[in-house]
């Protein structure tokens, strides 16, 4: 057992979660990496090891803010570490291993959340829709007393029709910024160990250049956009919500289908990374998720033909 490593992975992981409570916007996004130290531990080494590092830092996290900061770590980070690094060790394709790590803490919390509200008796939905009224005009009365009328007065226009859809658009907010966290820290994890041969067993390959989602995956897309014309309200926020989870699949897919093109063209790992940035940034983004789209059918990069061809 390397000790050594366990140690470097958990002041790294516990030092990257402690930097979103410390460090305002920069230190949030990087704590959204935390799951990266532990992933390689457990896929180059063993996954006791990886469990290991994971504890220590719930344990530091524990004596530095509370077992509540510790729980938020293991249940969410740590979850999301052991599924993505179980899919690199048994070399499950990126988009398998992705949708595991990011998976796991959201069943869990489902799972926690179905129990307590079914313990108390009481609708969900209901109680998050008080708490974040409960909250805003907590924050309008703060933000009053401190002479910044202008921010309360923003606060206080959020209607309730807003909260009323922002709470029920929250599972595929939840699941798709999940996946897609996990997902980065796939390909974070990847991109070090393939740096280093020999560090890790052989791993699936993976190049974001040439990724595209199992055609299949579509019909998920299909089925949302047909039930937010179904009359209900149950079944328009479910078309929502899945929409909204395609909507993160297919914009990776078509931000993938500009790198292959950018790589095509030598264009250095820097400039294409403030080109991607550019184009999120900006309307172009909806183009960007109509080409993920479109090329399940125009395959733009002929990358189904080697794959259909090994098939047959």
């Amino acid at each position: 057992m390397n000790y050594r490593q366990i140690t470097i992975a958990t002041i790294q992981t516990s030092g990257m979660f402690v930097a979103g409570l410390v460090i305002p916007l920069l230190g949030q996004l990087i704590t959204l990496f935390a799951p990266v130290p532990l992933i390689l531990l457990a896929v180059r080494n063993s996954r006791r090891e990886g469990l290991i590092a994971l504890i220590a830092s719930c344990v530091l996290l524990g004596i530095l803010g509370g077992w509540q900061t510790a729980a938020v770590l293991f249940f969410s980070f740590g979850l999301m570490a052991f599924g993505v690094s179980e899919g690199m060790t048994r070399r499950w394709k990126p988009e398998s291993a992705s949708l595991l790590g990011g998976m796991l803490p959201v069943i869990v919390l489902a799972v926690v959340t179905l129990y307590y509200f079914g313990r108390v008796d009481k609708n969900p939905v209901l109680v998050l829709e008080e708490y974040l009224k409960s909250n805003l005009a907590e924050a309008a009365k703060l933000y009053t007393q401190l002479g910044l009328a202008e921010m309360a007065s923003v606060i206080s226009t959020i209607s309730d029709t807003v909260i009323h859809y922002v709470v029920r658009l929250l599972p595929g907010i939840t699941i798709a910024t999940s996946v897609f966290q996990a997902a980065c820290c796939y390909g974070i994890s990847h991109s070090i160990i393939a740096r280093r041969p020999g560090t890790a067993p052989a791993l699936a390959p993976a190049s974001l250049a040439r990724w595209h989602a199992p055609d299949v995956w579509v019909w998920g897309l299909i089925a949302g956009l047909t039930l937010l014309v179904v009359p209900g309200e149950t079944a328009y926020f479910t078309g929502l919500n899945l929409a909204i989870i395609y909507t993160v699949i297919y914009l990776t897919q078509g931000v993938a289908i500009v790198d292959h093109y950018l790589r095509k063209g030598r264009v250095q790992p820097f400039i294409r990374g403030l080109l991607h940035t550019i184009i999120l940034a900006l309307p172009s983004i909806v183009f960007v998720i109509a080409l993920g789209i479109v090329d399940i059918w125009a395959d733009f990069r002929k990358v189904r033909a080697p794959q259909e061809a090994a098939k047959s």
